[in-house]
């Protein structure tokens, strides 16, 4: 029953995997989500976006081009009592940019039910965190690097007792900017590591949700703006998925808007299916995530930046739209 107790935590808080056979399979699911409202708002394209300190959630060399100190917060809302949040710092020096930062995710606490759908009458909780440092540094020919390592720990209680599963992982990642930052390549390996500790004998066996992704972004130069990306990846026990997006500018440096949308390879086959007359009533969206809207506010006094992003994820099979909210202050 206990082992059926994880699989129930495991599966929540993969949910963005749910149609892949490999789904609830990897450890650290809480790895692959985004934390950030900017990237949630443009359906999670970020690895080619100018994103200072959210660089540390996504593409590490983002952070090369960071020239203040950068403070950043946030809170995103999952499912029911689901939620989380990053925590992190910038901090330039000769050496490159270095950003130490932690990610948690909570359930709260709920009810245990046992393998035939009945609460057992005891309480259960689960809780993420992630404890990591990146650093970043701009080489010559607006090509900045930049790597994370990180540790990811998983407890769950249960009744009277406690399980917990540890492990270490690190992310690499490359951006190259040309014409004054208004083309962007970007691309990264994402937690890349291994289980040191699990909870149960063979549950060690499971591994990180690893995987590459890379994007793209660029302003026109006659649309100056307007922003548009797109991002692709592939992580173990998931498709590969599309996200293009957009940024509008509505006043320079203080109002944007966002859109975006995650897709997977699979849907898109599904979608074909319609054209050809072969319509499968039966699928579902392979993700959690569909249409992403968001808005974000920047303001200026004595010096200090601050910059305001909130996010509303669209969900393909939940009853109500996600929240997110994340905030910088450059100083």
């Amino acid at each position: 029953m206990k082992k059926h107790i994880f699989i129930i935590i495991i599966v929540l808080t993969s949910i963005a995997q749910a149609q892949h056979r490999d789904a609830g399979t990897v450890a650290f699911p809480f790895l692959t989500m985004g934390y950030d409202a900017r990237a949630m708002s443009m359906g999670g394209a970020a690895n080619a976006m100018p994103n200072g300190i959210y660089g540390v959630l996504s593409n590490p060399a983002a952070l090369g081009y960071v020239d203040r100190l950068q403070i950043m917060g946030g809170y995103r809302q999952v499912i029911m009592d689901v939620w989380g949040g990053p925590f992190g710092m910038a901090c330039p020096t000769r050496h490159g940019v270095f950003a130490p930062h932690l990610i948690s995710l909570t359930s709260g606490e709920f009810d245990e039910v046992n393998e035939f759908g009945l609460e057992t009458g005891q309480r259960a909780v689960s809780s993420y965190t992630a404890l990591g440092v990146s650093w970043a540094r701009v080489l010559r020919d607006n090509v900045a690097v930049g790597a994370t390592v990180k540790g990811a720990y998983h407890y769950i209680g249960v009744g009277g007792e406690s399980y917990s599963a540890d492990g270490f992982a690190v992310d690499c990642g490359v951006q190259y900017r040309a014409g004054n930052g208004r083309l962007i390549y970007g691309a990264s390996l994402r937690n890349w590591g291994f289980v040191r500790s699990g909870y149960l004998g063979g549950w060690n066996e499971y591994e990180f949700p690893y995987g590459i992704e890379a994007g793209v972004s660029y302003t026109p130069r006659h649309m100056r703006n307007l922003r548009v990306a797109l991002d692709v990846n592939k992580f173990n026990g998931d498709y590969a998925n599309f996200e293009p997006a957009l940024e509008y500018t509505v006043i320079a440096k203080t109002l944007f808007l966002r859109g975006g949308y995650a897709v997977s390879f699979m849907d898109f086959e599904k979608t074909l299916d319609v054209f050809r007359g072969e319509r499968d009533e039966t699928y579902q969206k392979s993700g959690l995530n569909t249409l992403s809207l968001g808005i974000g506010v920047e303001s200026e006094m004595d010096d200090v930046e601050i910059k305001l992003d909130a996010a509303m994820q669209f969900n393909s099979d939940l009853s109500g739209p996600s929240v997110v909210v994340s905030l910088i202050v450059v100083f």
